[in-house]
């Protein structure tokens, strides 16, 4: 099923499945986009394995580190005229996931002493503002770029479930270990987009696009950190 879904999200971000269509008589549009999307929270184990001593040993028996996936948005614009339009959106983006099942061993007792599980996921969406600029190459097909802001919502959700032996602990290195249970943290954050347009007809162009927001602060030390993030996609408007 993951697999089914990276491809269908890869194939997504190479040709279009966001759909526009705008009123000829109006300079209004609405629309809806979807592609690959990705949060940029740190790579590599969220989770360590703390060994006890004494005769016992702990030891990973499952992880995951699963980034990037499907996203998706909808949005509005206003055309001002044929090189400036203002946008209003709402863009979700994939997940990131990690866990981590520890075990601890006796090699004195040649027994399991508990196994223990960690979880950490992050999601996020954003309202984003946009002042996009339009620049005409040739015939049918145009170039495009949006400045902007967005307004981010973005939920830590951490459980881990050693309260003994065997320890699960976050990886220093990497995280600020965030606080327990699901928190929710928001702020404004610059943002912005790239694309070319292609028009079909009076009515419809497509578009292949980038766009997102640049995040905040540091994971290393901030439990508030939040992930830069984007999406790939196209639309039809």
């Amino acid at each position: 099923m993951k697999k089914k879904l990276l491809v269908k999200t890869l194939i997504l971000s190479a040709a279009s499945i966001t759909l526009i269509n705008a009123n000829a008589a109006t300079n209004f549009y609405v629309g809806g986009s979807a592609g690959y999307s990705a949060l940029s929270t740190p790579t590599g184990p969220a989770f360590t394995v703390t060994n006890p001593g004494s005769g016992s040993t702990v030891y990973e028996t499952a992880s995951k580190d699963d980034a990037g996936g499907f996203g998706s948005g909808l949005f509005a614009g206003y055309t001002i005229n044929q090189f400036w339009a203002v946008e209003l959106g709402y863009t979700n983006y994939a997940d990131t996931n990690y866990s981590s099942t520890q075990s601890q061993y006796n090699s004195s007792t040649n027994a399991n002493q508990g196994t223990k599980t960690a979880s950490l996921d992050y999601s996020t969406y954003s309202v984003d503002l946009f002042f996009k600029g339009t620049l005409p190459l040739q015939d049918k097909l145009s170039a495009f770029a949006k400045v902007g802001v967005s307004y981010v919502n973005q939920a830590v959700d951490y459980s881990n479930s050693s309260n003994g032996d065997p320890t699960i602990s976050i990886n220093g290195d990497t995280f600020a270990t965030p606080k327990i249970g699901s928190n929710t943290y928001t702020a404004y954050r610059p943002a912005g987009g790239l694309g070319f347009t292609y028009a079909i007809n009076e009515r419809f162009s497509a578009s292949l696009f980038g766009q997102g927001f640049i995040g905040s602060g540091d994971f290393e030390t901030e439990q508030d950190a939040i992930a830069s993030a984007y999406l790939v996609g196209a639309s039809v408007i």
